[in-house]
């Protein structure tokens, strides 16, 4: 009994669970967690940042140690002991060694600002690749609602008809009225119908798209819904926003501007350190080595003196001289790598003369990629405005949409309900009151798109801007 109560509350979490639906802000984060463009985009922020960081440790010096050892078994001359071996010597080098460049034709500080205006750009590049999705996800959302809008609208409109059915089958039942106009008003409902399943097969397919739109698993399609914010209770107004103003905001703003302008920096940056090439260069070195070889001996303890005959005299007496023989053993490692320790330090300057023009090449490369980055510049401007333009159109012309449609769904419903009560009296026929619901129909769902036109413009400004993405 207790394992089927944990079951079942098991069992109820997960279906609550599966139920939660989804606001516009959990879609927004979890497409910019999942999305793949802003993947990379935080990819090229963090490599820029590496690149950032490497532009500044390239102002220190650099330390480098090595060491070799290794064994000669032919005739060479030792390098420590300056004589010839021919059996196998046992060898070992070390050292230590730094290099400073001292001056480059500002080449080092040019490609730290250059990293630093990059690093910057790769950051604004990730925040336009999440305004980019935000777009994505709030045309799916609106979407998916204003199809919710209609099918409600269009469900109200079949149960309408159905309604209408039974006060119409009465009547026929009583002789009161033709079976023909029943047939008609069956073929109405008929055509609703259709209508609401057509709706609700777009309602299905939006809303599958924005779940790949936010990179959901199958398992998360299953329980996939979005939560319905009171749109219903929008208040529209006419929109009063100036191009110029909003224009100002966006360029002050939007990180794809703000991208685009760094980038022109970071090119004109490129020219300043193509031409640090045709600039001579100082730098500086500095070293310390040492080493040890199996050939250098020295004496241990005291000379052994012998006598040797070197000649007899006119008498016949041998002659003999002494001879100095002394113990030998290799000098000690540490004693070696004392004696032969060595230091330097140099000054290097070059003075480029002729380089097969690479470096005169190299500057007209880096200018014309800096006349490229402005012209980039401008065209994100340019697209920018268009946008705006775009949006603020948009918006205007949803608002004078919304209110037409609004007008018109008031006066076809007026006109519907004065149509039923005449067809109630046999007064119209059953064609001209579908004809009415018709022009309710379309009058609603023009007046739904338009509301969504609105909405839709008013969250492109707003995203283009900058602001707070909410519904």
């Amino acid at each position: 009994m207790r394992t089927s109560i944990i079951l079942f509350a098991v069992l109820l979490f997960a279906e609550a669970n599966a139920q939660q639906k989804w606001t516009l802000e959990q879609c927004v984060q979890r497409a910019e967690d999942k999305n793949l463009t802003v993947r990379d985009a935080q990819l090229n922020a963090e490599l820029a940042d590496r690149t950032h960081d490497q532009a500044f440790w390239s102002f220190l010096p650099n330390l480098n140690a090595g060491g070799t050892h290794g064994y000669n078994y032919g005739r060479v001359i030792d390098r420590f002991t300056n004589t010839f071996a021919t059996d196998r010597v046992r060898t070992n080098n070390f050292w230590l060694n730094s290099d400073l460049a001292i001056y480059q034709g500002g080449r080092v500080r040019n490609t730290y600002k250059q990293t630093q205006l990059d690093e910057l750009a790769a950051a604004k590049g990730l925040e336009a690749s999440r305004n980019d999705v935000r777009v994505e996800v709030v045309r799916g959302y609106l979407n998916v609602l204003g199809l919710r809008e209609r099918i409600t609208a269009a469900e109200a409109q079949a149960a309408n008809s159905r309604e209408q059915i039974t006060r119409v089958q009465a009547l026929v039942d009583a002789g009161r009225s033709a079976r023909g106009e029943l047939l008609d008003i069956n073929a109405q409902l008929a055509s609703e119908e259709y209508t609401v399943t057509d709706l609700q097969n777009q309602h299905d397919q939006a809303l599958l798209q924005l779940g790949q739109a936010l990179r959901l698993e199958p398992n998360e399609m299953n329980g996939f819904d979005i939560a319905t914010p009171q749109i219903g209770n929008l208040v529209m107004a006419q929109p009063v926003a100036k191009e110029d103003d909003v224009l100002g905001t966006v360029l002050a703003t939007n990180p794809a501007f703000a991208q685009s302008e760094l980038n022109a920096q970071s090119a004109e940056k490129g020219v300043t350190i193509a031409r640090s090439g045709m600039l001579p260069s100082l730098g500086f070195n500095a070293s310390v080595g040492t080493g040890y070889s199996g050939r250098n001996f020295e004496t241990v303890g005291e000379p052994i003196i012998s006598e040797q005959p070197i000649g007899a005299t006119e008498t016949g007496e041998i002659v003999y001289a002494p001879s100095f023989d002394f113990a030998t053993q290799t000098r000690p490692f540490g004693k070696q790598l004392d004696d032969n320790l060595n230091e330097s330090i140099s000054f290097t300057l070059s003075v480029p003369i002729f380089n097969n023009k690479q470096n005169s090449l190299a500057a007209d490369r880096a200018r014309i990629q800096h006349e490229q980055a402005k012209n980039r510049q401008e065209s994100q401007r340019l697209s920018l405005q268009r946008d705006v333009q775009n949006a603020l159109v948009a918006q205007r012309n949803a608002f004078r949409q919304y209110e037409s449609a609004r007008k018109s769904v008031e006066a076809s419903e007026g006109s519907l309900g004065f149509a039923q009560e005449r067809f109630t009296q046999n007064v119209i026929t059953a064609i001209e009151l579908n004809t009415a619901k018709v022009r309710v129909q379309q009058a609603t769902a023009d007046l739904i798109n338009a509301k969504y036109s609105y909405l839709m413009a008013q969250k492109s400004l707003d995203i283009l801007q900058g602001l707070p993405l909410t519904l």
